[in-house]
């Protein structure tokens, strides 16, 4: 069997599946056959839009009456916002001409891209009405929209991420070891040494004044959390050199948007493991001079709700302390299922039970495999040089999810999830991280936005629906373009990085002067590729490996 039909028969399983997309394209499928798309199309998302508005208004209700669209698609969640789908279909096709073709009907892809912009759209538009409610859109604001939409409609396709002519680029990161970390006692990854950072949660968003001096007004999410792998960085890898999307966070963030990276990386507080994650945005932003204000609208969440830090006007990560005045538990401990509300002995039941049950998995498959436990999580990692099968990898997964809820010790929010290369279970899931992070900073669900790439019932991003508005993403390329959309849509100028005319390849320090360049120093680039330090993401230990010079590379300078 060729590795294409491999494919296309492991995607008919249901747990490969999102059953309301799947719904949307088998009702396209009959306009696409008659070759009536062009003409009919846009009709049937809004049709779409109004099952989705009927489906809203009743389960925002008392009514135990099921919706249309829940009796349809039996799997369809919350919509937190209404969806502009009629509107986001006519822009999408305007870009890419879905209707134009002939032989291939609009894809899964497609759709969720579609679906996509519609959310951004909810957040930037004023259409942010109840549900069941008609727009009474004023003449004004339907000219800024129309604008918007040209300005969005203009820029690369997510397929193509390099700028226009037009769009200057952004400035890339260093070379010059000007943004160099600082060497302190203070940055040891001992535990018996974390500082807990005791200051008062701020309101995200800020207000009008903070808004101008951080870079003017925006409309849209006050709230972005992120996941991690294959969101803003590959998976497994670490957020080294990304200028595009940096320059994009960075303009989010002068612009009153708190943002959070809610992650299932747990390395407890030792900040630097995640520092170490995250090195080139955090470079990026101390190149920039990111505000200490802006900074402080900077979090980041391990172990998907367990251990939240927030970055420092010194461009750090420092723990945010518990308990106490400002403590981030308790001030949420309110809500059931928070953190500070588990009892220890229940954690490790849960534990217990997600570790036998692996154990049995990877004995039974014969996985080259092993276990690894850590405070509040458990998981099942590849060996040295070994791969685990995808189909192995959703099994275990479905065998724990199936023996946690069956379990009748098992009473906490859990996330057992494939993580591409691995299986985990996470005491606590994303759900709980951003519900957490909304009543700690007083945003409600509906100015919320969670970007992730594990929407399927096997992922870690699926529970993040039952709390806001979410943005499926694959790549964290279309991570780039969701941020560019909201941004070119709210009207923010793109222009607003100072821009390091730094050229794409390396040229000598003798040849940049002459062109007017900055000079890279080589000597700092060959003392920094001298020494690595790398981690393993799974287990997080530290490994210090000797890399030879630049010169032993038979890598020549200037190309």
């Amino acid at each position: 069997m060729s590795f294409s039909s491999r494919r296309r028969n492991y995607l008919l399983t249901p747990h490969r599946r999102d059953g309301l997309i799947e719904w949307m394209k088998s009702m396209l499928m009959h306009s696409f056959v008659l070759d009536a798309l062009e003409t009919t199309g846009a009709d049937t998302f809004s049709h779409f839009e109004m099952l989705i508005d009927e489906h809203r208004a009743l389960s925002q209700s008392d009514s135990s009456q099921l919706s249309r669209l829940k009796q349809l698609v039996p799997t369809v969640g919350v919509f937190h916002t209404r969806l502009p789908l009629r509107r986001a279909f006519l822009a999408y096709n305007r870009k890419y001409s879905l209707t134009s073709r002939k032989h291939v009907c609009i894809s899964f892809n497609e759709l969720r891209h579609i679906l996509n912009t519609a959310q951004v759209m909810a957040f930037v538009f004023s259409d942010k009405v109840g549900p069941g409610q008609v727009d009474s859109v004023e003449e004004d604001n339907e000219g800024e929209e129309e604008c918007a939409l040209k300005r969005w409609e203009s820029s690369p396709s997510v397929f193509s991420l390099t700028p226009r002519e037009d769009e200057p680029s952004p400035p890339p990161l260093s070379l010059d070891g000007s943004v160099a970390a600082e060497n302190s006692d203070e940055n040891e990854s001992k535990k018996s040494h974390v500082v807990f950072k005791d200051t008062p949660s701020p309101t995200a968003g800020g207000n009008k004044k903070d808004a101008v001096e951080c870079g003017g007004e925006y409309k849209g999410p006050k709230l972005i959390t992120f996941d991690g792998d294959q969101t803003l960085y590959s998976d497994g890898a670490n957020f080294e050199s990304n200028p595009l999307l940096a320059s994009y966070l960075y303009l989010l963030l002068r612009h009153n948007v708190t943002l959070a990276v809610v992650t299932a990386a747990g390395y407890e507080y030792e900040a630097e493991k995640y520092e170490l994650r995250l090195s080139g945005l955090l470079d990026y932003f101390k190149q920039q001079q990111l505000p200490p204000e802006c900074c402080e609208r900077f979090y980041l969440f391990g172990g998907e709700c367990n251990f939240l830090l927030r970055l420092g006007s010194d461009y750090r990560l420092h723990p945010i302390r518990e308990r106490g005045p400002g403590g981030w538990i308790t001030s949420t401990q309110y809500i059931s299922d928070t953190p500070g509300n588990w009892d220890e002995s229940s954690i490790q039941s849960l534990l217990d039970v997600a570790e036998e049950t692996m154990k049995k998995s990877l004995e039974e498959q014969k996985l080259r495999a092993r276990l690894i436990r850590k405070k509040r999580a458990v998981g099942m990692i590849p060996k040295t040089k070994q791969q685990i099968p995808r189909e192995a990898l959703d099994e275990t997964v479905l065998r724990t999810q199936a023996e946690l809820d069956r379990h009748a010790g098992v009473d906490l929010p859990f996330c057992a999830f494939n993580g591409g290369r691995d299986v985990w279970v996470d005491v606590g899931n994303k759900r709980v991280g951003v519900q957490v992070l909304q009543s700690y900073l007083g945003v409600l669900p509906v100015d919320t936005l969670h970007i992730g790439d594990q929407f399927l019932n096997t992922g870690n991003d699926y529970a993040a629906r039952d709390v806001c508005p979410c943005v499926w993403i694959t790549s964290p390329e279309e991570t780039t373009y969701i941020l560019k959309s909201i941004l070119r849509l709210a009207g923010v100028s793109l222009d607003g990085v100072e821009i390091d005319d730094l050229p794409h390849k390396l040229v000598p320090s003798s040849e940049a002067k002459d062109e007017g360049r900055k000079p890279i120093n080589f000597d700092e680039m060959e003392r920094r590729t001298s020494m690595v330090q790398l981690m393993d993401v799974f287990t997080g230990e530290m490994i210090t490996k000797k890399q030879p010079p630049l010169s032993a590379q038979n890598i020549p300078k200037g190309k």
